[in-house]
């Protein structure tokens, strides 16, 4: 009778607790079956998006205070600065198994600022850490990819409403140099790491003397796109060797754009390989051997237009759960559209997964 007693009084006193996290939907479910509530923080570049993100941070600010979202903010004051906050905030979180919170990042700012806060995450006590983003970036594909919101309004509507963590496919990546052995990077992606043509453009586009004063004016866009132009007539051949399943080589002599991706889209919005796709457990690499001037315009009209690029020659696709390949003689590369230098790449790539709150 007294443990009768006991467990009713105990249920007495859990359930009106319960009810109030129902009734305020701060209580939710993770994808292993636990309950927790998110304790949000967010990570703001404030320099994403030639200043988009700085114009649109207050209007979120509002729309977070007027669904009664409490938060704590940090912004991003140096490049690089996402990765070690990440870390931090992550490492802050409680992993007893009693607590009913959990922490969830919010991240506003561009496809970079994403990559930097999944890098911190992963390399924090808490690699599992919840990501959620709203785009103010100037690029913005891996929003695109999953026609995430814009409008600071429906995206603070939104997280009253998420019930649980979304996975999505995230790549390691494993990168050294064979002409420099003191190179060696590992990463973990969301949207593609390319070598070629489109890293040569973001170099040029992120080392251009015009770069601050465009942005100041929020003409970014402008120095990429006539950074395009310059590529297309300076970009050469490559060698490229990509293994397949079997471990055997494949050989590309005249190689112009390699890019690993985990979604269709890339450079703002082109939809470089359309089956690609977040949600799938696959890395996806598309080769694009060095046209001639009529192709070059066939290719670009059907990239743009209805993706029948990837069943035309000269077009190459691997897939697969792990990918393995090197380039010569050394090509730009770039990873979620962040220049990652010039070198003779050697890549190793394995699919992960990565909680979203989206």
């Amino acid at each position: 009778m007294s443990i009768f007693i006991g467990i009713s009084t105990f249920w007495l006193l859990l359930i009106p607790r319960i009810s109030i996290l129902i009734m305020t939907n701060l209580i939710r479910e993770t994808s292993f079956g636990g309950i927790f509530v998110p304790n949000f923080k967010v990570i703001i570049n404030l320099k994403a998006g030639s200043g988009e993100a700085a114009e649109v941070w207050p209007q979120l600010q509002q729309a977070l205070k007027q669904v009664q979202i409490r938060y704590r903010s940090y912004v991003s004051e140096y490049a690089g600065h996402a990765i070690s906050l990440a870390t931090k905030l992550a490492d802050e979180a409680d992993d007893t198994n009693e607590s009913e919170e959990q922490t969830v990042l919010i991240v506003v700012g561009g496809d970079g600022t994403v990559n930097q806060v999944l890098n911190g995450i992963r390399r924090s006590q808490h690699p599992d850490t919840p990501i959620a983003y709203f785009p103010a970036g100037s690029g913005n594909d891996f929003a695109r990819s999953l026609h995430l919101t814009k409008d600071a309004h429906t995206f603070a509507a939104q997280l009253t409403t998420i019930d649980h963590i979304t996975p999505l496919n995230i790549f390691d990546v494993h990168m050294t140099d064979s002409a420099n052995p003191v190179y060696r990077q590992q990463k973990f992606l969301i949207n593609n790491f390319g070598i070629g043509f489109d890293a040569h453009v973001v170099h040029l586009t992120e080392n251009s003397q015009t770069k601050n004063t465009l942005n100041r004016w929020h003409l970014g866009n402008l120095s990429y796109a006539s950074n395009i132009l310059t590529v297309l007539r300076k970009q050469a051949p490559f060698q490229l060797t990509v293994y397949d399943e079997a471990n055997q080589p494949v050989h590309f002599k005249h190689a112009y754009l390699t890019t690993m991706t985990n979604i269709a889209y890339f450079g703002g919005g082109i939809k470089i390989l359309p089956t690609a796709d977040p949600h799938q457990q696959e890395i996806d690499l598309i080769v694009i051997d060095k046209p001639n001037f009529p192709r070059l315009l066939k290719l670009i009209r059907q990239i743009l237009t209805n993706g029948h690029h990837v069943n035309s020659p000269g077009v190459h696709l691997f897939k697969g759960d792990h990918l393995r390949y090197e380039i010569s003689p050394a090509q730009y590369g770039q990873m979620d559209g962040e220049d990652m230098g010039k070198h003779q790449f050697q890549i190793t790539a394995e699919n992960a997964q990565h909680p979203f709150w989206i």
